[in-house]
């Protein structure tokens, strides 16, 4: 190695460094939102369940999302001839540049007769 390339291990490091965050970034970004996707499919799955046996919509979908997104779901429904409800939740943001969006899930059970 010549003396006028050392260091240049280390400049180039240091440039590809901001691009190895903005990955690190997305992948965790994708990571948040993959989680919430399955958590509000969960939430909606829950909430159709109690509905059906005569529960709350609400409280079975606030107990099936972890804490973090629990105050950000929204449940529509039930419906009257089945147990339809829909969950809706904002999703997660790490990365400022992500534009908001809405993450919808639906489930229904048939109404059980008591």
């Amino acid at each position: 190695m010549s003396r006028g390339d050392r260091g240049s291990a280390s400049l180039e490091f240091l440039g590809i460094l901001p691009l190895l965050g903005v990955a690190l970034l997305a992948a965790l970004q994708l990571t948040f939102a993959y989680a919430a996707a399955n958590s509000t499919s969960a939430a909606a799955r829950a909430a159709a369940r109690a509905t059906s046996q005569g529960g709350s919509a609400d409280d079975a979908a606030a107990a099936a999302v972890p804490g973090w997104l629990r105050d950000d779901i929204t449940v529509v429904g039930p419906t009257p001839l089945d147990a339809r409800v829909t969950v809706r939740t904002r999703g997660p943001k790490v990365l400022p540049l992500v534009p908001d969006y809405v993450i919808t899930r639906a489930a229904w059970f048939p109404r059980t007769e008591r």
